[in-house]
This record gives structure tokens, sequence and C-alpha cells, in this order.
């Protein structure tokens, strides 16, 4: 059938109700647990296990050969079909998706599986399971009916699930399934079979074809670009000296640039010739043909502009009007802010073929999206999604990948293979070896905690758990502390927000030095406001009129132990002024953060001496409690120049 012929076929279906515009695939009513379909199934996994996905010719149900996963897996594994992310199908009036599981687990399983549809706009709709599903498949075949549509909540006690369903999600519009199932240890063996939609009549489901181009905007180089900060620690403070102190870190405005932008066809075939547009600043600023591309064919179109200082939207895109049949048209834009940190990759030639054969957050197969999907859209999401009180905008930085370097083997040579690069002109720079592979194919549908938390310390932003202590470490009361409530970066409060985000130290960090290169590392903790305020109190009642001591953790030993740093008398509210110790030195950095007396002495850019032990004795009973200094940061994030700091002490 010709590509015409089955783009009218599409339109005369009414399984979506979406145009699908030159829809090459095609329909099917049979299980999408049948062979054929096996390579178009994904898998994920938070373990950074090893997963094979096959077919099974030899544990069939009812005479059919079934979908195999064998996985070294632990917690939170999961299958997911279509692996392009676009069904696009219109589930809305069907009753349930129905299949059939069968497993070899010598753990026993953690619990019942938990199955989640993802709309095309990437809203999900969560269902899990309350009944015994992956236990009783260790002994035979068990059904799973999970309900979809309009009438999902309804339906969803009786059939065993307890729903949770994104506001806006769109059963109209339903892009994949995804399956999860976690074990109590490592490793199993799991069949699927049987997949089916019910409903009043046989259900249709769509499948696009991977044999089709893929054309992707991958990244863009600057040209020229200026070196980073590259601040001395010497005396621990970090200082510019020499020829850093001038040295030029941005374009002079008017200063002609050139962005080298790389198209790539990812693809299974030759993609047709079409168009490039790229906008600066809301203008046109290049329009230009991309040929013909091959498969894995990098093309580049260079694009002048006359520099403008702040964060400028840039967007390159192709193929505008939608006209080419492609794998994804997720990947066919590429947008940054002029003035984003550069991001460095150093890539092992190895990771490339095999993560070219996984699909990534763009539904495409193509190392260069997965690169881009895994690091800098994530950073970037982060980094709007985190709002706070003083940050309503998030943490408004920019992030992108500025250059792509492929080596045979990364090198432990103490950085003397970077310094061939010029990495000294990239403001971050990460190493992708082979030995990680596992984990970047099994989250590359997802987050990867791990590297994103990496890539921000990149960014000059701390490990928050350098505040936490542990209680062989409280040399005064053996009490320890940890952060509450953290985020990405181990520590921290994201109050309202919804696991992965930025606490709000780490935005108020990155907002401190918007704008700016990096190179520094942790210099907002100098970032504390000029007077500061203990507000104690015990069982909800101001601690007044007590003697009070305060301890401070080391920075060298990682202990707190004596003598006391601050010792006094709380006034009739509970108030203890926190007196300003002095710095070894006041100077404002590159960046412009301030170090001035405060009541931490040195703040330490890594934050190991970030942490108060307060204490005291109320009729031979001791009380005590721990504030972090991301709570003085914070404070001065909001502008409070005079901070007031609540602290409820409890009985040791």
């Amino acid at each position: 059938m010709s590509v015409f012929v089955i783009a009218i076929a599409c339109l005369g279906l009414t399984s979506p109700d979406s145009v699908r515009g030159i829809c090459h695939g095609s329909w099917h009513i049979e299980p999408f647990s049948s062979p054929q379909f096996v390579n178009r199934w994904g898998h994920g996994d938070t373990n950074s296990a090893h997963n094979e996905i096959a077919v099974d010719k030899e544990v069939i149900r009812n005479g059919k050969p079934t979908i195999r996963l064998i996985t070294n897996a632990g917690f939170d594994n999961w299958v997911y079909f279509p692996n392009t992310k676009d069904w696009d199908l219109d589930l809305s009036v069907v009753k349930s998706l129905k299949f059939y599981l069968k497993s070899v687990n010598k753990h026993g399983w953690g619990g019942d599986p938990w199955i989640i549809f993802l709309d095309m706009s990437g809203r999900s709709a969560r269902f899990d399971g309350t009944k015994r599903r992956l236990y009783d498949a260790l002994t035979d075949w068990s059904l799973v009916e999970v309900p979809v549509g309009n009438r999902c909540l309804e339906n969803s006690p009786s059939l065993g699930w307890k729903p949770t369903i994104e506001t806006r999600f769109d059963w109209k519009h339903v892009s994949c399934v995804q399956i999860h199932q976690d074990t109590d240890d490592f490793g199993y063996t799991i069949w699927y079979s049987g997949f089916e939609f019910t409903g009043a009549k046989p259900i249709k489901w769509w499948l696009s074809s991977v044999n089709k181009p893929d054309l992707s905007v991958t990244y863009a180089e600057q040209r020229p670009l200026y070196r980073r900060y590259f601040p001395n620690y010497d005396k621990k403070y970090p200082v510019l000296l020499g020829k850093e102190v001038n040295e030029k870190h941005w374009p002079d405005a008017g200063e002609k640039v050139t962005y080298r932008v790389h198209v790539k066809n990812m693809g299974f075939a030759e993609s047709k010739p079409t168009d490039f547009i790229c906008k600066i600043d809301g203008k046109v600023v290049k329009k230009s043909r991309i040929p013909a591309l091959v498969l894995r064919q990098d093309y580049i179109v260079e694009v002048p502009w006359k520099w403008k200082q702040g964060p400028i939207d840039f967007i390159a895109s192709v193929d505008s009007d939608g006209n080419m049949d492609e794998i994804s048209e997720k990947n066919n834009l590429l947008w940054f802010k002029t003035n984003a940190y550069t991001l460095a990759a150093i890539c092992e030639k190895a990771i490339i073929s095999p993560l070219n054969r996984t699909n990534n957050w763009y539904g495409s197969f193509s190392f260069e999206d997965w690169m881009r999907g895994a690091t800098v859209d994530k950073l970037n999401m982060l980094a709007r999604k985190s709002r706070y009180d003083f940050a309503p905008k998030g943490a408004e930085i920019n992030v992108r990948l500025e250059k792509l370097i492929i080596v045979d083997k990364i090198l432990n040579d103490g950085g003397k293979q970077d310094k061939e690069f010029g990495l000294d002109y990239i403001d971050g720079t990460w190493h992708y070896p082979i030995n990680a592979l596992d984990e970047w194919i099994d989250l590359a549908n997802s987050f990867d905690w791990a590297l994103n938390h990496e890539l921000t310390h990149q960014l000059g932003i701390i490990d928050n758990y350098q505040y936490d202590l542990g209680a062989d470490r409280n040399k005064v009361n053996g009490k320890g502390f940890g952060q509450p409530n953290g985020g990405m970066m181990g520590g921290g409060h994201i109050n309202k927000h919804t696991y992965p985000a930025y606490a709000d130290v780490d935005v108020a960090g990155l907002n401190f030095t918007k704008g700016l290169r990096r190179g520094y590392y942790g210099e907002y903790m100098f970032c504390i406001p000029e007077k500061n305020t203990l507000v104690v109190s015990i069982g909800g009642k101001p601690l007044a009129n007590a003697e009070i001591r305060i301890y401070q953790k080391d920075m060298d030993t990682g202990n707190i132990d004596g003598p006391p740093v601050f010792e006094g008398k709380t006034d009739a509210n509970g108030h203890y002024p926190l007196a300003n110790r002095p710095v070894p030195y006041e100077y404002t950095t590159a960046t412009g953060c301030s170090l001035r007396p405060n009541p931490f002495g040195y703040p330490d850019v890594v934050g190991r001496n970030g942490l108060f032990l307060i204490r005291t004795q109320i009729e031979g009973k001791f009380f005590y409690g721990f504030i972090d200094i991301g709570h003085f940061v914070v404070e001065y994030a909001r502008g409070q120049k005079d901070a007031n700091y609540p602290l409820e002490l409890i009985a040791e």
C-alpha cells in the first residue's frame, strides 16, 4: 500500500481523532506482545540494570509466543510500548487494557504492578495495583485488567487499582503505556502476553513505522567563545589572580559571532530536502535549505549574529511546515538562551551505537538526542520548575551543549586529555564512559538523577548533604542531623514541589550568579544577611531568658565538638542575635557574592562548616536543635538584611 493510500486510510479511521498527516504506519488488533512487535518495546530501570527484551517461543500462552524480559534489576523496572511514544490513540471511550503476566522470581515480589499511561503532552495517568497479580504470576498466567478512558475512576476500585490522574490528562491522545514492577531483591524474568483493549468492538491500535528519516537539530557551537572564570583556591576562598583579573568572558555588544548549528538525519531512511529557519531575539536571522541527508549524515548551517548582552532566545528549526514523515518531530527544534552556560561532553565511541539503537525522551533513536534530552533539557526543565517565593520564575539560568567530543577511550591522565579540546572555554565538562551505558539506556526516557546531580555541580552548586552530621561526629550530645525534604543536591527544601526539583538554596545560588560565567564553586555560601537572629522555642513557647550554647561543625574534621562559637542568653521572646564573626578577607567575587563578617566566620564553599548545634539546659534537662546555612542563604535571596530564624528545640 502506498504512503498516500495509508494516509487516506488513517484519516478514515476514528481511533485517534487527530490528523496524522503523512502517517507512515499501520493499524492492528492483534496483541502487541506478538513476536513481530518485539523491537518496538522499550524498557527502563532506576538501578542501572541490564535488561533484555526478546521473543520467547518456549514459554507460550494460547499456543502463541510471548514477550520476555530478563533483568538483573531490583526496584522499579518497567517496559513500555510503543518505544516511539506516538500511539496518539483515542482511549476516551475504551473500557480497559487487558493482558497477562507470568514470572520467575526467587526473591518474591515487592507488591502489585503499577501501570502508567502517558498522553501526547507527557501528562500521566497512573494506576497502582491493590491485588496479588505479581504473586499469582509466579505459579500461572495472571490476568491484569487496568481501566482506561473517561470512566476509569469509577471502574478502578472494582478492578483493583488506585488511580492518580494528572490534571488535564487527555485520554483522546494517549502516547504509550508503561508496566512497572518491583521486587525484593535483584534479578527476575517476566513474560507478557495477550494485550487487548476492551470495548463494544475490537479496538484498533496504531503503530508508526520507523523506516523513515528523522532530522534532528542536535546542538550549536558558538564562535568565538571566551574562557570561563579560573579562581584560585589556595587560601580556601576563591580569588582571581594575575591575568584572570582582566580576562574577557563574553563577546562585546555588537561583536560578530557565528553559530554552527548541527542538523543530522538520525532515522533509518534518507531524508528529503527541507527548510531551515533560525530566529534570534524573535527575528529571523537565517533561512537555508537542508539537502537530502543519508543515514547518520551531519550537516552544519552557519548562522551569523551581532552579539547582544542578556538572555536572548535562540531558536533553530527544520521542516517548519511539517511535511516530512519522520520518526519524531520533537527533535526538529533547538532552543536555548544566548548567554546559557555551556557544557562539553567527552564520550567514548563505544557508547554511540547502543544509544543510537535506544529510543529516548524525544522518541527518536539518536545518541545526540539522548545527550540533549538526558542533560541540558532536563537541567533547563528543573530550573524552570523549581519556583519559590523569592524566585517566581524558578532558577533564571539556561544550559546548552556546546561541544560533543568522541574519543576511543577516556583517559585518567590528570586532565591532559581534556586540555587538548580547549575546554577552558566551556563552563562545565562531563565524561561518558562505556561502563555507565546500562544506566543511560535504562533512564533514556526517564530522569537520571546521578547524571544531572553531577552536571549541576558543574554550574557551581554544592552537595547540600555536606551540612549533614552523623551521630558519631557529634561529640557534644551524640545527635545526628540530616536534610529534610531534600532536593536534587541532597538537601535544602523543595516545599510543595514534587521530586525531582532544585531546593530553595540551590535556586538562590543559581540566581545570585545568573548571567555570569562559571568556574567558581559554592561562592553563594557567602550570601548571608547582615543581621541574623535565632527565635528559639520549646513546645511552641518562646525559650525566654535562657542560657544557650551554639556549636559549629568543623570543616576539617567533620565533627561538632567544643568549644561553642556562641554563648549567651535569649531575651524574653526567645530571641538570640548571632554576632558577625570575622572573615580572613573581605571582598566580592567576580560573580557578585560578597564575603563579609557573618555568624559562620568563613563559610566553606563546599558547605562543610555550614551547621550549627544549639543546646540549652532547663531544670536539669537538655534540649537541642540544628540549623544549617541554607536557611541563611535563602533569607538573603528574599532580600532580608535583618533575618529571623524560628528554631524549635527538642529534648535529648
